[in-house]
């Protein structure tokens, strides 16, 4: 995209963006690998077990995590909204490994698409711009490592609440 202070500024509502504030020619570069795409309400805008290389920045619209049963049946994880300014599918930014949940636009969705090999070729060029992305996105999984680990925590806890209060029974 051809950047322009309004651009500028909306990209630093973005959390990979927030340190690069006042650096024009960083938020410049980085804007200038962003392309935008529309989706419509019901469109997947990534799909749960498809290889991607792209990671997304929701700027208008409201999109659906979506998950799937072990017997396939889909299940909301999350409600992402561009007010929120959600970066989602960050992890294809690092590897192309399938991605783990469907992404859907409930809304009509715009957003910033940033390509795996564009965002390689910028940290080659530009260490302290790639840098700010990665520890972005490394925060962003460690928050959702934690939020896992509880999630796992509370499961494993209810299950042997099930079996104590199982064996008690009998």
């Amino acid at each position: 995209m051809k950047p322009n202070p309004e651009l500028r500024d909306r990209l630093c509502r973005f959390a990979i963006a927030r340190s690069l504030a006042g650096d024009e020619a960083l938020l410049d570069a980085l804007l200038e690998l962003l392309e935008p795409a529309d989706f419509a309400a019901g469109t997947d805008i990534v799909a749960k077990g498809q290889s991607g290389t792209e990671a997304y920045l929701l700027v208008a619209g409201t999109a659906e995590v979506i998950d799937f049963t072990l017997q396939g049946e889909p299940y909301l994880k999350a409600v992402l909204s561009a007010a929120d300014a959600v970066l989602f599918g960050e992890m294809a930014l690092i590897t192309s490994e399938v991605r783990t949940a469907t992404v859907r636009a409930r809304t009509a969705c715009t957003c910033w698409v940033l390509r795996q090999e564009d965002f390689l070729r910028l940290g080659h060029a530009c260490p302290r711009l790639g840098w700010a992305v990665l520890l972005e996105i490394a925060r962003l999984l460690a928050e959702r490592l934690e939020r896992t680990n509880q999630d796992v925590l509370r499961l494993f806890e209810a299950l042997v609440m099930e079996i104590e209060g199982g064996i008690g029974r009998h």
